[in-house]
């Protein structure tokens, strides 16, 4: 019983001492890992071998995580609508003109994570629907994407020096052109309606979680 009870004096004095920001999840930022990070768009189309991948070769934002309750988990990702870019040169140039990006008036996509669905563990892999809103031009347009998730305790010194943790995020959902007004029912016998989304991300925390009872850390 004594043990016991030290135990539980010695929780209760780490608990206490530990930084809030600790009990509440860690905030992991997009931007300084950025060659980490890669927003991949794929269409379909009636020429050029039916398929044509683009990319955003850059991602800036945050997401804040919390592994004793990942359904809390809330992000903002940011993307700069001028640096898509495709390997074809018409589908490059059409991808930004008025009637499809017009990213000159619009130079920001942004989504926002309000949660994860079923979190579920899968030996070291989180699985979880990520939900939330994305915004491109004036669209609002709420979204889903199953999600894949990995937490590397005290591994951001090894990618640019920096004492901390990384997180990473990989998933892919589509959604229609139409619902994002890009060029609404127009020439869908060459790119068709539906759009492959697919992300790869990697986020660096300046600080190292302690290591507390969590399935995190179980694994």
């Amino acid at each position: 019983m004594k043990l016991f009870g030290v135990t539980s004096l010695y929780v209760g004095i780490f608990c206490a001492w530990m930084p809030i920001n600790f009990l509440h999840g860690l905030e992991f930022q997009f931007a300084p890992l950025g060659k980490s990070n890669q927003v991949e768009i794929g269409l379909e189309t009636g020429f050029a071998g039916g398929k044509i991948r683009g990319a955003f070769p850059r991602v800036h934002g945050s997401i804040s995580f919390e592994a004793e309750n990942p359904g809390k988990t809330k992000g903002l990702f940011e993307l700069d609508a001028r640096s898509l870019h495709f390997g074809h040169h018409k589908v490059a140039g059409d991808a930004h003109s008025m009637d499809w990006l017009n990213s000159r008036a619009f130079p920001k996509i942004s989504f926002n994570l309000h949660g994860l669905r079923k979190p579920r563990w899968n030996g070291k892999v989180l699985l979880a629907t990520g939900f939330g809103r994305l915004q491109i031009k004036k669209k609002l347009v709420d979204l889903t994407i199953p999600l894949s998730i990995r937490y590397f305790r005290n591994q951001r010194r090894k990618v640019d020096g920096v004492h901390g943790d990384i997180m990473t995020l990989s998933g892919q959902t589509t959604v229609s052109r139409n619902q994002l007004g890009i060029n609404s029912g127009f020439m869908m016998d060459a790119v068709m309606d539906r759009i492959t989304i697919k992300i790869n991300l990697a986020g660096g925390s300046d600080k190292i979680r302690p290591f507390l009872p969590s399935d995190l850390f179980r694994r």
